[in-house]
Order: C-alpha cells, then structure tokens, then sequence
C-alpha cells in the first residue's frame, strides 16, 4: 500500500486502486430519507473520518426515497472501522467489499455530488457463503453480456470479504437506458442458477450521490 492511496481527493470506483469499501445500506421511510443523509454525513465527518486508514467516503440516496446508502474506502483491513447504526432506525446491512470485476475492463467511476447519470445497486445476499465463488463466477459472466449495452458507463461488481453479499455499482446514463435494458436482460439464461444460490433485493429505482468526501 503506498502513500499516494491516501491522497486520493475525491471518491474512485476502481479494481486496480488497491481499496476495501463498505456498503452500509439503510432502509427508511420517504419523509425520513433527508434527515438520515444528514445523519450519515455527519457519521461519515465527524467518526469514521477521523480514522487512519480512512479513503474516502460517498452518500448515495434512492430516488425513490426509501433507500440511503453510504460506500466508505479504506486503505487495508486493518484500518477499517464499521459503520455504527443510527438512533430510531434498523440497523444498516453492513459489510466490508473487495471489487473482482468491473465492465468495461479497467474502468473507474469517479463520485461527485451532481455527477452525470444516476447508480444502480444490485444487491445479492447469499444463501450460503460457502457458494460465493460459483455466485462470483455466473455474475462474471452475466457482467460480460451486460458490457457494451447502450447507456452503460461502467458497472464494477463487489463481494463481501464475508461471503455474504455481492453488490453491482452500476452507473448509467438514464433511467430510460437501464429500463431498456432490464426490460430485455442480456443476462436471462444465467439468472435462474443465480437466483439459486442468493436472494436479489431488487430495486427498479435509481440513486443519486448527495454527498463525498
């Protein structure tokens, strides 16, 4: 790990940047949604930042309202410091990420509030953690049958160092591109077998990053 990890100034999606991430994702109720940004803004300032170790950290909120989550880098394992959950709220799923693949290859995603296109989050939790690898193997695949699709910036695939979650961070141009897509999923022959080994928390909404540090 060099230095110059740590001198990243703004949020970079990446497999090749060397980082761990956490998810923490948040369930909420629409009228709610803008206090808890605040709440995880001010988690992300005032405790996790003050960490060594810390990279960076993003806010992402559902356009649907129902959703906030928050992707915080780290430098190492070591250094990592969970998420803590928020007062009068379910506790956020929370787990430490490594990226093992990415589309189109050697893509980065570089997060700023008001960046062009909106993120998609497609999360997987596994039915067994032992069947992870084969879950990795078939969403390798499906990645590559996305790749090329139009509207499709970069997508960069997560696993859980856990074995259980995989999480897609997709970033497309439109609402209208990922629709189209998902109406007519390239990936179709694969999904039974994926849907075997994880349950999907499928979400037709899209997100919005509103804050990064």
């Amino acid at each position: 790990m060099t230095d110059g990890l740590l001198e990243i100034s703004m949020p970079i999606v990446s497999q090749t940047n060397g980082l761990l991430a956490e998810f923490a994702v948040f369930s909420v109720k629409p009228e709610e949604q803008e206090t808890l940004v605040k709440q995880v803004i001010q988690t992300i300032e005032s405790t996790l930042r003050q960490h060594p170790g810390f990279v960076s950290g993003s806010v992402i909120r559902s356009r649907d309202g129902l959703r906030v989550t928050s992707y915080v880098q780290w430098a190492d394992q070591a250094s990592y410091v969970a998420t803590q959950p928020i007062a009068n709220l379910e506790p956020p799923d929370v787990h430490l990420f490594e990226i093992f693949d990415a589309e189109p290859k050697g893509s980065e995603l570089q997060l700023t509030t008001g960046m062009d296109g909106l993120i998609n989050f497609g999360i997987f939790k596994m039915k067994q953690p032992e069947k992870q690898p084969r879950f990795i193997e078939l969403f390798k695949q499906a990645l590559n049958m996305v790749s090329g699709q139009p509207g499709l910036i970069s997508t960069h695939a997560h696993r859980s160092l856990d074995g259980w979650r995989c999480i897609n961070f997709g970033h497309w141009r439109s609402l209208e591109d990922y629709t189209a897509m998902d109406n007519n999923r390239p990936f179709s022959p694969l999904f039974g077998e994926i849907l075997d080994l994880a349950n999907n928390e499928y979400q037709k909404t899209l997100h919005e990053v509103v804050f990064t540090t």
